[in-house]
């Protein structure tokens, strides 16, 4: 015997790639019963992941019932063949059957045919070994699947919440993982959801007798904080645009996922940063940042140049002493006869005296030089806007890198309205 067939959700999901129109023309639905078919499909692919057949079973019931397509009659084949090995129930394995066969006689080729093939041939010997059912009163066949034999349908609700951890309470019962499926009573019911990093959420819902009532809770995230220390003159810039300037532990709110994180000063090297939050999540960051070789630079210029004006005026006043010597020389020269070691001392200060004032003339020029020099390398060492724009060097792991690279794989349902029918198509990147 062929080895049991693995049936996978993402089974579930490629046979809805099969475009497969009603045999009733398209105006014949209406628009609501078209948007129920979608809800019931997806509730039954969602049910069936969770393990839960008969809600699965119950689900694509409903979505066959207004639209029976061979597609989501394989779909409900497979719900029913699970539900046989977990209760071991002999009309489910009949329904399979049925429905398989039914499959296979509507698609000629191509489709699921082989993989319905390959159930059937372990389905139907086990069929055979199996004591018969005697039929009991009540109708036994309407269209595809087997009724219940009159017996009403359970009340069934399945609510979800896509936020992760989402934990659901029904009717302030204890809180289970999402999704939620239960039997209820027909009428109104209460949801509360719940998840780390989400706001809350409450909602009321009807429950409708005999149905399975797909019910979707949207939580909003709770806005994730970066508590950042850093210059107060710097500027802080967000995925490439600017937020505010910078400070003690300076609160930024942002969504949760990957954001690039770039810190800019006057005369300082850009720091470039990758973040990856959380919903709610809160980082504490401090930033600091090192000066450029041009604010080195200026730095030394400007002390050279104080250098420079220190020692000119130092230069200045020993020129002016000088001076005066000299002066008083050439007063005592006027008023009277000079001696030889006075004329020598006069002749020295005059040669000291240039000397000194060419070393002040030296010295403040350079001190000018260096400062103006200096002043134009610190006023200009602004940071290059391109780099306000570029995220930090990739690396193994790198979230921003992953946001930006190409895309997942990933596996996307879309039921839509084909010219003449309704459609279940697959899609997604692969």
């Amino acid at each position: 015997m062929t080895p049991p067939l693995r049936i996978r959700f993402l089974g579930l999901l490629v046979l809805a790639a099969l475009i497969v129109h009603l045999p009733r023309p398209a105006a014949a639905q209406s628009a609501q019963d078209i948007e129920r078919a979608k809800e019931s499909f997806k509730a039954g692919a969602t049910a069936y992941a969770a393990g839960e057949y008969l809600a699965a079973i119950q689900a694509l019931d409903a979505a066959y019932a207004l639209t029976p397509a061979p597609a989501i009659a394989f779909s409900l084949a497979q719900a029913e063949r699970r539900q046989y090995f977990v209760g071991h129930e002999r009309p489910h394995l009949d329904r399979a059957i049925t429905l398989y066969r039914r499959y296979i006689d509507q698609i000629p080729s191509g489709g699921r045919r082989a993989d319905a093939l390959d159930a059937l041939s372990q389905l139907e010997p086990l069929a055979a070994t199996l004591a018969p059912i005697h039929p009991e009163p009540g109708p036994q066949v309407k269209g595809p699947a087997v009724e219940d034999r009159g017996a009403p349908r359970p009340t069934r609700v399945m609510i979800t919440a896509e936020a992760p951890g989402a934990q659901l309470s029904l009717d302030g019962g204890t809180p289970v993982a999402s999704p939620l499926i239960r039997e209820v009573e027909a009428g109104r019911h209460h949801v509360d959801s719940t998840a780390a990093g989400y706001f809350s959420e409450g909602r009321d819902f009807t429950a409708v007798a005999g149905e399975l009532i797909p019910v979707a809770v949207s939580l909003r995230e709770r806005p994730s904080t970066v508590a950042l220390t850093t210059s107060a003159d710097a500027e802080i810039y967000v995925d490439g645009a600017f937020v505010r300037r910078g400070g003690d532990r300076v609160p930024l709110q942002l969504p949760s996922g990957a954001h690039r994180l770039n810190v800019a000063e006057k005369g300082h090297h850009l720091s470039l940063r990758t973040l990856t939050l959380g919903p709610g999540e809160t980082q504490d960051i401090s930033v600091a940042l090192d000066p450029t070789w041009q604010r080195r630079a200026a730095r030394v210029l400007f002390v050279g140049g104080g250098v420079a004006l220190g020692a000119g005026i130092v230069f200045s006043v020993l020129a002016v002493g000088t001076e005066d010597r000299a002066q008083e020389f050439l007063r005592k020269q006027a008023a009277g006869n000079v001696s030889s070691g006075e004329l020598s001392s006069y002749r020295g200060a005059v040669t000291d005296r240039d000397r000194y004032r060419m070393a002040t003339a030296v010295s403040l020029v350079s001190a000018v030089t260096f400062l103006v020099t200096g002043l134009l390398l610190y006023e200009m060492d602004h940071p290059d806007p391109k780099e306000l724009n570029r995220r930090a060097p990739s690396f193994e792991g790198d979230p921003v890198a992953k946001a930006e690279g190409p895309a997942r794989p990933h596996v996307q349902l879309t039921p839509v309205l084909a010219a003449g029918g309704f459609s279940a198509v697959l899609g997604g990147t692969f």
